[in-house]
């Protein structure tokens, strides 16, 4: 009987740590796992974790512009791919159709970091709606792209980057529900 009383109370003291650790600390789990209805919740965490400010957020808002930024990156090292494979073979060594859809998916991935920089910019200044139809127009562009490349019957060269792109605009999307 004496020792249910210490387990007792170790209970309170249990979730009183829980509580703060979320509090006073990294908000990244229990964002991921809010959202893990729309998102991958590894895919939110590995995202969000791999960077010091996604670490550092202290509110769904602020790992929402974590995400925009990183669809930022993440289409800026695609258009650079994309320009590195059209500069190295000056379009000899590419079929018209791949050699279409490339150019295609380079405008846009022009427009994705345009979209994700005014996203960022519109969540910063509590614009959530018009960053939320930016990112889902990012989204769109990605989709545009591979079926570009799908329609020539071509392989994309860019599916893994399309695939982080879209799911990094969805998580984007995915918090800003929870702030607005």
């Amino acid at each position: 009987m004496a020792s249910s009383v210490p387990a007792a109370s170790a209970v309170p003291l249990l979730l009183l740590f829980s509580l703060a650790a979320v509090a006073g600390g990294n908000i990244i789990l229990p964002a991921c796992k809010t959202v893990s209805g729309r998102v991958d919740p590894t895919f939110c965490e590995e995202a969000l974790g791999s960077v010091g400010a996604g670490v550092d957020a202290k509110s769904y808002k602020e790992l929402a512009v974590v995400a925009a930024d990183l669809l930022v990156a993440n289409a800026t090292s695609t258009k650079a791919k994309i320009d590195g494979l059209l500069a190295s073979s000056g379009g000899k060594n590419i079929g018209g159709a791949a050699l279409q859809a490339l150019r295609s998916c380079q405008a846009l991935y022009g427009g994705i970091v345009d979209s994700g920089r005014g996203s960022a910019t519109a969540i910063r200044g509590g614009r959530f709606r018009e960053a939320a139809a930016g990112l889902e127009k990012a989204a769109a562009a990605v989709r545009r792209c591979e079926d570009g490349f799908g329609k020539s019957g071509v392989s994309s060269p860019l599916t893994k980057e399309g695939d982080n792109a879209s799911r990094l605009a969805g998580l984007a999307v995915a918090l800003l529900a929870f702030v607005y």
